[in-house]
């Protein structure tokens, strides 16, 4: 999207006809049933997602810096067995982590019309391999999204993205927070086509959705956006919704409430012995819809799974009003599928632990779904 090159990325893609994987900065790039578009891929990455890259043979890599949150740690299994062609314009991004990527140094709209004028008028280039589509189905059949988190108590936070999909197609776009609630959204929505999906990515900034959504409501005045925060980010811009009632902005603002810091306790379950100092324990958060009510913005709670449906009602009964939803997360509840620390992006937490900090590889536990059938591009 930096380089302006979306709509141009979609027409090679349509005349290559290879699958395509994102990283959570493109994850409005290609709609929800697109027959190309295969998954989120990374740390938090759809388990189908990183399967496929474990399985290609080729990968063509457009604008991403392949930081750790795409390749997991363990950089030379991502390498291994497959020709990685790596597209920049920034010379320094290449070859970094990863070394003998093939290097192409080039903004992408001249590249992909490049590339255009290199294939002439021919439709399909290559040889089409419907086998290696049918293998991604049949991962992404294997390993469904919303099982993930299968014996959760309470509202299944993957079941609760999805049914926040299928109750907005009116939104603009979505504009999410930091935490485990961001890599949900990013697993489990359904984009329509020209919907966004907006997030700070690696800045990392708690607080950002709010405040962005905002500016996206200023942006493109009259039109609904969805802001999916947790409750520690909620707080650091709470007072923000001054600006949305004063503006009467229509923000439609889910706030998934597990009562602590998430994505940090998750790590603290990980790694430090459960001690969930600050995150757990000396954390506390207000009655948001008290709060909300307060600043003159309609809000409810949902109470329980039972309560989900007549919650996202009340969220679009009216389009063009702001309206905040709080929604009930367990405090238990862990961000999976999650790349298990020192293992390649192919072994993935809970069925493979982590490595401690500062030891070897993690251990393995058999790999589920369909066998390998050999590498495809």
């Amino acid at each position: 999207r930096s380089a302006r090159a979306a709509d141009a990325f979609r027409g090679l893609v349509g005349a290559l006809g290879v699958p395509v994987v994102h990283s959570l900065m493109a994850m409005d790039l290609l709609p929800d049933g697109h027959p190309l578009r295969v998954g989120l891929i990374g740390s938090y990455g759809n388990r189908w997602g990183n399967l496929a890259i474990g399985r290609c043979d080729l990968l063509v890599v457009l604008g991403s810096r392949l930081d750790v949150r795409q390749t997991g740690s363990d950089t030379a299994s991502f390498q291994r067995g497959r020709v990685i062609i790596h597209v920049d314009c920034e010379a320094g991004e290449m070859n970094n982590r990863l070394s003998g990527c093939r290097e192409l140094r080039a903004h992408l709209l001249p590249f992909f019309a490049a590339l255009r004028r290199r294939l002439g008028s021919r439709r399909r280039p290559f040889v089409e391999r419907p086998e290696w589509l049918s293998e991604l189905s049949a991962l992404r059949a294997a390993w469904p999204d919303t099982s993930e988190l299968a014996g959760v108590a309470g509202i299944n936070p993957n079941v609760l993205m999805r049914e926040l999909s299928a109750r907005s197609g009116r939104a603009a776009g979505y504009l999410c927070d930091v935490g485990q609630h961001q890599m949900w959204a990013a697993q489990s929505l359904r984009l329509r086509p020209g919907q966004s999906f907006i997030t700070s990515g690696g800045m990392g900034a708690m607080g950002f959705a709010l405040p962005a959504g905002i500016g996206a409501s200023f942006a493109d005045p009259g039109r609904p956006f969805v802001v999916v925060a947790g409750d520690g980010g909620f707080q650091l811009n709470i007072q923000e919704l001054q600006t949305v009632a004063r503006n009467r902005l229509p923000l439609k603002m889910v706030l998934l409430n597990n009562r602590c810091h998430g994505m940090v306790r998750q790590f603290q379950e990980s790694y430090f012995g459960t001690r969930y100092t600050s995150t757990v324990r000396g954390y506390s958060a207000p009655d948001f819809v008290a709060i909300a009510r307060a600043y003159g913005v309609g809000a409810a709670a949902v109470r329980g799974e039972a309560g989900l449906a007549a919650g996202l009602d009340a969220l679009w009964a009216d389009s063009r009003a702001p309206f905040l939803l709080e929604v009930p997360i367990a405090t238990a509840a862990n961000a999976y599928p999650k790349i298990a620390f020192g293992s390649p992006m192919t072994e993935m937490e809970p069925q493979v632990k982590p490595a401690r900090m500062g030891e070897g590889r993690a251990g393995r536990a058999p790999r589920g779904g369909p066998r390998r059938a050999g590498k495809k591009s």
